[in-house]
């Protein structure tokens, strides 16, 4: 599988990781055919090559522009560009992490959120070249190594705020970050949201050859590289394994009508998967096992929700393996209304199964008044049909 690891050396922002897949190989030519397609006018972009110490790299120079977008200026620009589904569905997913954020921090929800500072053109130009780069160098998982935050506070339009601002914070929860004693914003909003969006979590990157570097320099003037360095290499481990943790409580002294219930919030936690059996514990006493099957990011969290759920005073924590097949979720058109769907392919990429979304059918049969499996059957035929 292709592999990029983003290495955070001074933090992590858009205009650098943009520099840094220009560095690596990226056609600018290319990215600003892909820009041209936004249906807004856009400042200049301009990339140098720039020296710090002995390393050197690429800087995009973005012209001066004052103009701002509103969220929904920014999402029709993106949804409107003539360009790849899957740059305008990663610009798009990094927005709403954004936008979600945003939302977190001011108490309020995603659509009434101002974006201050992230409204302007910069961010739609960071989010859609980021998305380019990463599908023209047709990378199938994205890594990124500890994010470094700096300390005291900084100054924008809100006015003073703690460096990193809360945004910045609510994004990267649960990811690997430290401090640095420098009063500069080292990682924006924009380049959280790229490390959420591909790199997920916590997981390590595989084993890899490294075929291309990039380093993508910074504005930032002190003794150390304003620099965020990217690696994109081949690895011999299957696209679809992910480290997961199965956690793992036997319980016998609780209600067994709690039972469903409790593994239902656990999913709800962000389990990947969570089911419980009946097993016979110390003399002869039925009891049920609880088995949780949870991604290195969301184990601390899960455990806490089982401790909170459950009677148990202690659980299993073991580290496992877990392989999936790449997976596609769209909506499609039915003659019952658009319908859900998950598609999952094999390693050489053809399609071995679609599943439909049951909350769709179930929706569907309430409101027709129809079996489900009437209504089931009629949407494969259809499918079947496409």
């Amino acid at each position: 599988m292709k592999v990029l690891y983003i290495d955070p050396i001074f933090g992590v922002s858009g205009d650098m990781m943009t520099s840094a897949l220009i560095d690596a190989g990226l056609p600018f030519e290319e990215l600003e055919n892909t820009l041209r397609k936004l249906p807004v006018r856009l400042p200049s972009i301009i990339p140098v090559q720039k020296a710090q110490g002995i390393i050197k790299g690429t800087h995009l120079d973005i012209g001066e522009s004052d103009r701002h977008l509103t969220v929904r200026e920014m999402e029709d620009a993106i949804d409107g560009m003539n360009a790849e589904d899957a740059v305008k569905r990663d610009a798009r997913g990094m927005l709403e992490i954004i936008l979600n954020g945003e939302a977190k921090v001011h108490g309020t929800t995603r659509d009434e959120v101002h974006l201050h500072e992230l409204s302007h053109i910069d961010t739609l130009i960071d989010l859609v070249s980021v998305a380019k780069g990463v599908h023209y160098f047709g990378i199938d998982r994205i890594f990124c190594g500890p994010v470094p935050f700096g300390r005291g506070t900084i100054r924008t339009s809100h006015g003073i705020m703690p460096n990193p601002p809360p945004v910045t914070v609510e994004i990267l929860r649960d990811c690997n970050v430290f401090f640095v004693d420098e009063p500069l914003e080292l990682t924006t909003p924009t380049g959280a949201s790229i490390v959420r969006y591909y790199a997920k979590g916590k997981e390590a990157a595989p084993p890899f050859d490294i075929e291309r570097i990039g380093y993508g320099m910074g504005s930032y003037t002190t003794d150390k590289p304003d620099a965020l360095r990217i690696f994109i290499g081949e690895s011999s481990e299957h696209e679809s394994d992910e480290e997961v943790w199965l956690i793992e409580a036997d319980l016998d002294d609780m209600e067994m009508e709690y039972a469903g219930a409790v593994t239902e919030r656990i999913r709800k936690e962000g389990a990947l998967d969570a089911l419980y059996f009946p097993v016979y514990m110390k003399k002869g006493r039925l009891g049920i096992r609880l088995s949780v099957t949870a991604p290195a990011d969301k184990v601390q969290r899960l455990v806490e929700s089982v401790f909170r759920e459950t009677t148990t005073f202690g659980m299993r924590l073991i580290k496992e393996h877990r392989r999936v097949l790449k997976r596609e979720e769209l909506s499609i058109e039915t003659s019952f209304g658009p319908l859900r769907v998950k598609k999952g392919f094999d390693a050489g990429g053809r399609l071995i199964k679609t599943h439909i979304e049951f909350e769709d059918v179930k929706k569907i049969s309430e409101e027709r008044d129809l079996p489900y499996r009437t209504v089931l059957d009629a949407i494969k035929a259809e499918i079947a049909k496409k």
